[in-house]
């Protein structure tokens, strides 16, 4: 299945999530936006599947602000995404110039940009534009590079979204 396909898949999935935390929660669209320090309008676009693709930031605040875990939103938003971490593959041996910038300059110098290449799967050049280009990480990006990191499910997720947060704009 191809990446769009998969992005669609997600975004419907995610869709269906939030309209059930939303009626599980008994609240209307207003104020389960409010709890989920999102806007009206992002939760119907949401629930109307009305996106591109799952923001990192979305599935955070979600999950977590309307009394869920991460763990959770994996299992229905990922429901046909491999999330297993990649075996057997061989990390590609660095120049003296590439031991010496992964050891001064990454950090955690055994979890540098080849070793998350490989573990996970995710594409070279997908990869490049979220480290490089200002390319935004989805979940499931993060979720990839927190097993391959021996990582706690959602850590990652909750430090990204905290160190970078977005405005909200209101309604």
């Amino acid at each position: 299945m191809d990446e769009d396909k998969l992005l669609e898949i997600e975004v419907a999935n995610f869709g269906n999530y939030v309209l059930s935390r939303k009626l599980s929660s008994g609240l209307p669209n207003k104020e389960f936006a409010s709890l989920t320090d999102m806007t009206g309008g992002e939760i119907s676009k949401i629930i109307n599947k009305k996106k591109k693709s799952v923001s990192v930031h979305s599935f955070h605040k979600i999950a977590i602000y309307s009394g869920d875990i991460i763990e959770n939103v994996i299992k229905a938003v990922y429901t046909h995404r491999n999330l297993e971490l990649k075996t057997g593959e061989e990390i590609e041996e660095r120049s003296n110039f590439g031991i010496f910038m992964r050891n001064e300059i990454e950090v955690e110098g055994e979890n540098g940009f080849d070793f998350i290449l490989k573990k996970t799967g995710i594409e070279k050049k997908r990869l490049t534009d979220i480290y490089y280009n200002g390319g935004s990480p989805e979940p499931y990006e993060l979720i990839l590079i927190e097993k391959a990191t021996g990582r706690e499910t959602g850590e990652l997720i909750k430090k990204f979204v905290t160190a970078y947060p977005i405005k909200k704009k209101e309604d």
